[in-house]
């Protein structure tokens, strides 16, 4: 019988009804998985998994319930395959997971392999024939699995978590890139997670998703990635009454998440927390072992006696063998002090050693640095931060209420169920700091051993004993705030900096200066924000000013003048034009002359064309969501129904996806214009600026469309 330490049976002696079989076009999947097969197992989805065992029915493996010592389960995804469909392929994202390039496009699939693929992706998958073989002759075979994650929602620690509806297919590795991915799908069924909830998900929410990742993606964001959309005949229970239900195929090189540590930190389960950290060091990051020579050597000049009683380093010491501090009473009141902009004390010099597990810990605090970054410079809202949806690898995961920024609002709250506002707009930087503080926790003992991690017995020693393990974390607490100080605030800093530059046309990151974040981007904000300008349409419009070769604004107004009118409702400008104006000079005055200074920015049309790469042109925002959702719902029953009439919205999910993914406009098409022409589905036309490829919908938000919300539930 299998034990709780991982999958551990030889692909041959798994049974078929346990086993999965991955059909083509998707990829060889990697067979035991490595995360499978290197962490510990929920003990009853076990059964089955070993030499010669029964498999555990369905509704066993899936029934709601707690989940000890495990970081997953084995569970198998509902059956909906019956009357499904696949509604869309992403082939960009196929060709990155390493789908042959004879197999990327749905037209290039046999009937067979066409349907064999949609019963996979919705749960029909062990019914296929497990004979087949790739050209490698391995097996095609996969053991699906849920997570076991714990989190803090909402600022409050809210215990066992989990994949409540999701569940990862297969790893796989693609073989010219070198790239590791895992296959996800969303709305497969219950879980061993689910709780309260069906598993299931709506036609809505898994659109998008699906959507949106690839939107987020595209805008040069980190985000997990969508493969496929899919319908099926389940009827799901909302709110709003029975809708429509989907599932989402989704690809990221790992899902763990910051609650995959959370859980076993308040287990006070170490044992496992450990195992968890240095898989992700090992398989996730893959950062090299500590060097056991400079382990020792720093030891031998350090440490006299016990790492719980550092010794003090002379004032001397070389800078490559001491590090710059900042100190306060705990790892947990400095992160959440700097979350809410308190200051920190001065730095002092103290001798620390960073070993594997805070050099994982830079690297998860310096991608969600950039992640945030990202979101705040493209206006993207996520809605749910929770620490069970925020990725060790600073991937934008789990697409709920997100929005894109229609006016600038710093406030702005996209999720209805936020009514205190904890996740709004100008919030999502420091809770993700809050969150990287809630992570360090779990991490302090590993972090704060330094060099004597791997003396394992030592390590039990000092866990077991209260006041020893009080030593562990007061040794983290000086590496922990160093790093959320510099690979979290100053890595934010300079990417958002070089990130607004770009949108401002201001040149590339060696043109950055820091004046321009007090003397253009904040005021320049403020004034969106004030005469409720679209975030979008100011950098577009920006683009279009012209220096034409003066020196000052004051010699550039009627300029200054046809920027703000473009960019004010009619009623706003009725109103207040003249002060608008005037208000704008206030920064316009400083964008003006940096431009002026130089030969490269004050050229107009290379300005503009370098602006409109960086700045969208389609957004997909709420409104836009929102109608692609009733049309693409109503063109679905009308093929459900057999109606035979023209459909102008067959291919309009196509469409969207391809705005999704070339969303800057004329400068994007003008490059490929062959290609996108011979796409069909996208009926590129072409105007004066080339937008008219998105149609309908770019422009001004509709009066309904504007303030759009959406809640958790899905």
């Amino acid at each position: 019988m299998a034990t709780s330490t991982g999958s551990s049976s030889s692909p041959s002696a798994v049974p078929p009804s346990v086993a999965t079989f991955v059909p083509l076009p998707l990829p060889l999947p990697r067979y035991p998985a490595k995360f499978t097969s290197s962490l510990p197992c929920d003990e009853l989805s076990a059964l089955g998994h070993g030499d010669g065992d029964e498999p555990l029915p369905d509704d066993v493996l899936n029934t709601p319930r707690l989940v000890r010592n495990a970081v997953y389960s084995h569970v198998n995804p509902e059956n909906q395959s019956k009357g499904a469909s696949l509604l869309s392929w992403n082939k960009e994202i196929a060709e990155a997971i390493g789908i042959s390039k004879n197999k990327l496009e749905r037209t290039q699939w046999t009937d067979d392999e066409y349907d064999d693929l949609v019963k996979f992706l919705t749960g029909g998958g062990r019914r296929l024939p497990s004979a087949v073989k790739d050209d490698d002759k391995q097996p095609r075979l996969a053991e699906p699995w849920a997570l076991c994650y714990g989190g803090h929602q909402f600022g409050y620690y809210a215990g066992q978590l989990g994949d409540g509806r999701a569940i990862s297919l297969f790893e796989t590795e693609n073989r010219k890139t070198g790239e590791s991915w895992e296959l996800q799908i969303k709305g497969a069924g219950k879980t061993p997670y689910s709780r309260f909830a069906d598993g299931y998900a709506v036609f809505r929410s898994s659109l998008r998703e699906y959507l949106c990742a690839e939107a987020v993606a595209a805008l040069g964001v980190a985000s997990s990635r969508s493969l496929a959309l899919l319908s099926t005949e389940t009827v799901v229970i909302r709110e709003e009454g029975g809708e429509p239900g989907s599932i989402v195929c989704r690809a990221a090189p790992s899902w763990v998440r910051f609650g995959n540590f959370e859980i076993f930190f308040y287990r006070k389960d170490r044992k496992n927390l450990r195992k968890l950290a240095e898989y992700v060091t090992d398989e996730v990051f893959k950062l090299p072992k500590d060097d056991p020579q400079e382990v020792a050597h720093f030891a031998e000049k350090f440490r006299k006696i016990d790492i719980a009683k550092p010794t003090e380093g002379p004032e001397t010491v070389a800078a490559e063998e001491t590090q710059q501090t900042t100190t306060s009473p705990s790892a947990t009141a400095a992160t959440e002090g700097a979350a809410e902009g308190a200051p920190v004390s001065e730095p002092q010099h103290k001798p620390l050693y960073r070993n594997r597990f805070a050099n994982m810990f830079e690297q998860i605090a310096m991608r969600t640095a950039v992640m945030v970054s990202g979101w705040q410079s493209v206006g993207f809202c996520h809605g749910v931060i929770n620490t069970d949806n925020m990725s060790v690898l600073g991937l934008t995961i789990d697409y709920g209420p997100y929005a894109f920024l229609d006016k600038y609002d710093p406030g702005y709250i996209c999720n209805h169920s936020d009514s205190e506002g904890r996740y709004a707009f100008q919030q999502q930087p420091g809770i993700c700091l809050w969150n990287l503080g809630k992570l360090a926790l779990t991490l302090e003992n590993l972090i704060g051993a330094q060099e004597r991690v791997d003396d394992l017995t030592w390590m039990q020693e000092q866990e077991e004993d209260p006041e020893k393990e009080k030593h562990l974390k007061d040794s983290a607490q000086d590496i922990v705030i160093e790093i959320m100080n510099k690979s979290f605030r100053d890595v934010f800093l300079k990417d958002y900096r070089q990130r607004m530059n770009a949108k401002l046309g201001l040149g590339g990151p060696e043109l950055v200066r820091n004046e321009d974040l007090t003397s253009i981007l904040v005021p320049a904000l403020s004034w969106m924000d004030d005469h409720e300008v679209d975030f979008h349409q100011f950098f577009r419009d920006l683009a279009d000013y012209k220096v034409k070769g003066t020196e000052s604004v004051d010699d550039n107004m009627t300029e200054v003048e046809l920027f703000v009118k473009k960019l004010l409702s009619t009623t706003i400008w009725q109103a207040r034009g003249s002060t608008a104006v005037e208000e704008a000079k206030t920064w316009m005055t400083a964008y003006h002359s940096r431009l002026a200074q130089s030969d490269e920015l004050k050229d107009d049309q290379k300005r503009r064309s370098r602006m409109n790469k960086v700045n969208p042109a389609f957004v997909l925002r709420n409104w836009v969501a929102q109608k692609v959702i009733e049309r693409a719902t109503a063109s679905m029953k009308k093929a459900e129904s057999g109606n035979k009439e023209d459909d102008p919205d067959k291919d309009l999910l196509e469409k969207l996806l391809w705005m999704c993914q070339h969303p800057f406009g004329e400068d994007q098409v003008d490059g490929n214009v062959d290609a996108v022409e011979g796409d069909a589905a996208c009926e590129v036309k072409r105007n004066d600026d080339g937008l008219e490829v998105y149609g309908e919908f770019i422009g001004p938000v509709p009066d309904w469309g504007e303030g759009l919300q959406c809640s958790c539930s899905s």
